[in-house]
Order: C-alpha cells, then structure tokens, then sequence
C-alpha cells in the first residue's frame, strides 16, 4: 500500500550467466566482483511488473591480476608503471580510458601483459604492500632477472626498459604519447617487480528504471 518503494541493492558483476545473457561479448571473463554480487533483486521487481535500464552497460577494469584476480589498482601506473606484453614490449599509452587500455591488453599475446615498476614506484603507494604480501608480484634486483621471473626475453625488457626510462628524463613518449606528466618515475632504481594482469568485470552500471 506504500506510495513508493526504493530498493538498494547491489549489482550482477558476479553472476556470470547474467553477464553474458546481457552482454555477450563478456562471456569467459574474470570478474573483481565479491560472491554476492549476483542481481538477484533484478528478478524480483520484473517478477512485479517493474522495468530495468541498460543492463548491457558493463565496464571492465584493465589491470586484474592475471591468476587470483585481484584489482591491481591503476594508481600503480598512475604512479608511473608501464605495460609490457609477453615480448618484453610497450603496447598502448597505460594512462588511457579503461576501455582503450583494455582492449589493448586483449589484443596482446595471450590476452594478458605485465605491469613492470621499480622500488621507487613500489615505495610511492602503499597497495603495492598489499600486492606484495599477497604473493602476486614476481621481483628482481635487475631488469634481466625479473625477465627471467616471468619468462620474458631479457633483451626486449631491459631494451624497452632503457627507451622509456630515456623518453622519461626527456619529458616526452615518442612511442605512444603518454604525457609527461603521467610519466612520474624514470623505472631505473632496483629493485624491480612485475605482475601479470589481465581484463576483468569490475561493475554493472545498470539498475531499476
């Protein structure tokens, strides 16, 4: 008999049937989202004659981390780290949109990259402690060594490496553009760190109309 009802409830980030019913290009994608975000009150009010709105609008953050799924937060390239492929090579401006950056991402060698930073990087943001202690990050005192970790040529990181920590000092990416002023570190104090990372769903924008 109430004159109006207002239902707060969580998204479906983590009901993945849901997902690619309503945006099927997602399908097989990780989610960041905690158990519980499954929609089910969008059920409820459709099963009452109540409508829902752009359900299909999803977005996805670029920097999961590529085995446990964890957010890597992008404060971590905000902070100067930079994304390399499996072949030790810059792809894309990481300071993008998340959807430019994510299709980059997806666009690579096995749909994945790594974020690679330095010890200044890692001591400028305290969640990189986070990721630390979780055991994610693969660390090494030389840009050789951490290519070994993840199973990289050394010759193409430490070159990429070299390059952009030059372009860094020199204030401009000839490569792709990123600004200088997103280029805050010049990725040359070891030791160094590297973390796997892929896109994942991160939340739906949708809701009860």
């Amino acid at each position: 008999r109430s004159k109006a009802v207002i239902i707060a409830t969580g998204g479906f980030g983590a009901n993945l049937d849901m997902v690619t019913r309503y945006c099927p290009s997602l399908k097989g994608f990780p989610t960041l989202n905690h158990k519980g975000a499954t929609g089910d009150a969008f059920t409820w009010v459709e099963a009452v004659g109540g409508s829902t709105i752009q359900l299909e609008q999803i977005q996805i953050h670029p920097t999961s981390e590529y085995v446990n799924h964890i957010l890597i937060t992008e404060a971590v390239r905000g902070n100067g780290a930079i994304l390399v492929n499996q072949e030790g090579r810059r792809f894309v401006d990481e300071m993008q949109t998340r959807d430019v950056v994510s299709d980059a991402i997806l666009s690579q060698t096995g749909g994945m990259a790594y974020l690679v930073f330095d010890e200044q990087v890692r001591k400028s943001l305290a969640s990189i402690e986070t990721y630390y202690n979780q055991g994610v990050l693969k660390t090494a005192t030389s840009i050789e060594g951490l290519a070994a970790e993840i199973s990289m040529s050394p010759t193409s990181l430490s070159e990429t490496m070299a390059r952009y920590t030059k372009m860094q000092q020199n204030g401009c990416d000839e490569d792709f553009g990123r600004a200088a002023s997103a280029m805050t570190a010049p990725l040359n104090v070891a030791p160094y760190y590297a973390v796997g990372v892929t896109p994942a769903i991160h939340h739906t924008m949708g809701g009860i109309k």
